[in-house]
């Protein structure tokens, strides 16, 4: 297949040679005729119908096309690998819908069939939580394969399935296609499906709260309905919700509505055992934090987390602890930036709030989760560890009841992800409430192009082209004839 990296330069051609047709037939010798010469070059072209080829002309004309064509940069990429492998993403967000009523997975799986179908050799793996691999095999073979597989998964290990891939089968063209492009040191190929939908769920769910995220270009109007219970939600885009459920129930469900491009995310489930905490600081803040979110108060023995007055120490706790500190280093400012990769900010408003930064924790492995504009971090983790602000700057901030439910979590949450055990359906199963809530996939990865390069890498042959037209300049010269001797 050939391209120009300088398309607009092929409008020359046509100018280019009509201007050396005219330049040539211009300057060609004058012919005096002759009774004589032209009797007998009439007799010579008796029999022949066609004019004789101007080669000289000819030789021209190829020359100046070849130039022309050379300055447009023309590329040539060459057909689809024999030998490839299909790593297809299976996460929940491509499950999202358009306005066609098509989702991500299934233009994923058709880009992905008129791949396979042309490959001698292939391998198709499902990039899940857990990846799995089909083949190797010829490629049609897996097309039946490809149209069983379902999309669902609370993430996609690209990195995984990619190494998978390449194990089953080695020295393979390897092809990416979903709405999330993989890491640039995967060296791969990548075909993108994502598009702009507008999408709202569900992202935390406790015995007393839930958490809302809107990630549509717009706002977003709605209800959140919970035990025959019913609030009415507006969000801004890209903006959370924290709900307080008002009734305190370690088994519950909720759901969203209206529907919109994501399912899987429009209802969530709860099935806890209360976590046991062992609360040492006399705040009713943080007490009535802890009840909204399901926490029962326990002794030393019993407790499953605990919360204490910072500083923390220097070595890391036996259990998940939360410390609040007791003092400021510094007057309120504006939180800056929060890293949202960590699972304790998950869903976590806090720019553009106003909070002190505590005395910085002492010790290694602590990681700044929250920054202000001049540095100071505000919220600390390490491990299982939380370290925040003194609970009087918290009292009010939606966030905070957020911040305790992602720490508690592990605690007590009877929890899997979309994916696991190869359930991709929210709902209770074996014992636990297996759910979507995740907050990367309810954003829906928005278009980032598609990236061919490692597959099919365009080869450049101008510089052929320009070393041609010098070629026929060459051969078009006229040669003068040696002169006679004597």
């Amino acid at each position: 297949m050939v391209g120009f990296g300088h398309p607009y330069l092929l409008i020359l051609l046509p100018p280019v040679l009509g201007w050396i047709y005219w330049t040539y037939a211009r300057r060609r010798p004058l012919v005096v005729p002759a009774a004589g010469v032209w009797l007998l070059e009439r007799s010579r072209g008796r029999g022949r119908a066609r004019r004789r080829l101007d080669l000289r002309l000819a030789l021209l004309l190829l020359a100046g096309a070849a130039a022309v064509l050379a300055l447009a940069a023309p590329t040539w990429r060459g057909a689809k690998p024999v030998r490839l492998v299909v790593v297809l993403d299976a996460s929940a967000s491509m499950t999202a819908t358009g306005a066609d009523g098509r989702s991500r997975f299934d233009r994923a799986r058709e880009r992905a069939a008129a791949w396979l179908e042309d490959a001698t050799r292939a391998v198709l793996v499902r990039a899940g939580l857990q990846p799995r691999g089909f083949g190797p095999v010829r490629g049609a073979a897996l097309l039946a394969t490809l149209e069983s597989l379902r999309a669902g998964d609370a993430g996609a290990d690209l990195e995984r399935a990619v190494a998978l891939g390449r194990r089953l089968l080695p020295d393979a063209a390897v092809l990416v296609i979903g709405d999330a492009p993989p890491p640039a040191e995967l060296r791969v190929a990548f075909l993108d499906v994502a598009a702009n939908e507008a999408n709202a769920g569900l992202t935390a769910l406790g015995p007393r709260f839930a958490a809302v995220y809107n990630a549509g270009p717009g706002s977003w109007n709605g209800r959140l309905t919970s035990s025959g219970r019913s609030w009415e939600l507006r969000l801004p885009p890209g903006r959370f919700a924290a709900l307080d459920l008002e009734e305190t129930q370690p088994r519950r469900s909720a759901a969203l509505r209206p529907d919109d491009a994501m399912a899987l995310d429009q209802e969530a489930y709860l099935l806890e055992r209360p976590p046991r905490v062992r609360l040492q600081v006399g705040a009713p803040s943080v007490a009535r934090a802890l009840a909204a979110l399901g926490a029962r108060r326990a002794g030393p023995s019993g407790a499953q987390a605990e919360v204490r007055p910072g500083p923390p120490p220097e070595r890391p706790a036996p259990r998940p602890t939360l410390y609040l500190a007791a003092a400021d280093a510094a007057a309120p400012e504006v939180v800056y930036d929060v890293d949202p990769t960590h699972p304790f900010t998950r869903g976590v408003e806090l720019v553009g709030y106003r909070l002190p930064a505590p005395p910085p924790p002492p010790g290694s492995g602590w990681r700044a989760l929250a920054t202000r504009a001049d540095g100071l971090g505000v919220i600390y983790a390490r491990g299982d560890e939380l370290y925040l602000p003194r609970p009087e700057a918290l009292r009010d901030l939606p966030a905070f009841v957020v911040l305790l439910y992602n720490w508690l979590e592990p605690v007590g949450a009877s929890y899997r992800p979309l994916g696991w055990n190869g359930v991709l359906e929210p709902g209770i199963r074996d014992g636990f409430a297996v759910n979507l809530l995740d907050y990367a996939e309810t954003r829906l990865p928005r278009p980032a192009g598609d990236r061919l390069a490692p597959l099919s890498q365009p080869r450049p042959f101008g510089a052929w082209l320009a070393l041609l037209a010098a070629l026929l300049l060459v051969l078009q010269a006229p040669r003068r004839r040696p002169g006679a001797v004597g």
